[in-house]
């Protein structure tokens, strides 16, 4: 995912130049031949100037080597996505533990969730319980 970013920063950076560049050369022969509003071209350079500025954000802060912000470089996508991924999951984890009874570890998954979970005393994976 780093390397897309970088990818895509650098992408950006290369597609405004040119836009920024021609829109000021436009900008300009406006101004000099007073052929009225030249805002647009103005426009366009802020424009090119916002995309540039992003696609250098996003180049700087995902290139390989880091950032130097601690906290940006220990930044772990993965384990966001695996926490976010694992609120969807139906079943509890398998190192989630239970109320031991009647030779079954019982789990009610999520909590307060009225859905319960059995699997052996001895371990393996859960079991929803249809009771």
């Amino acid at each position: 995912m780093r390397d897309l970013r970088f990818s895509l920063g650098l992408f950006l950076i290369v597609l405004s130049i040119p836009f920024f560049s021609f829109s000021g050369d436009l900008r300009l022969e406006c101004i000099l031949n007073d052929t009225g509003s030249c805002d647009v071209y103005k426009n366009i350079q802020i424009g090119s100037l916002a995309t540039m500025t992003i696609g250098m954000l996003l180049a700087i802060l995902s290139r390989p080597g880091g950032t130097g912000i601690k906290a940006i470089d220990d930044f772990d996508e993965g384990k966001v996505f695996d926490t976010f991924d694992d609120a969807f999951n139906d079943e509890p984890p398998s190192d989630a533990r239970g109320v031991l009874k009647e030779g079954y570890e019982w789990l009610e998954y999520p909590a307060g969730s009225e859905t319960w979970y059995t699997r052996p005393e001895t371990g393996g994976p859960w079991t929803k319980y249809h009771g």
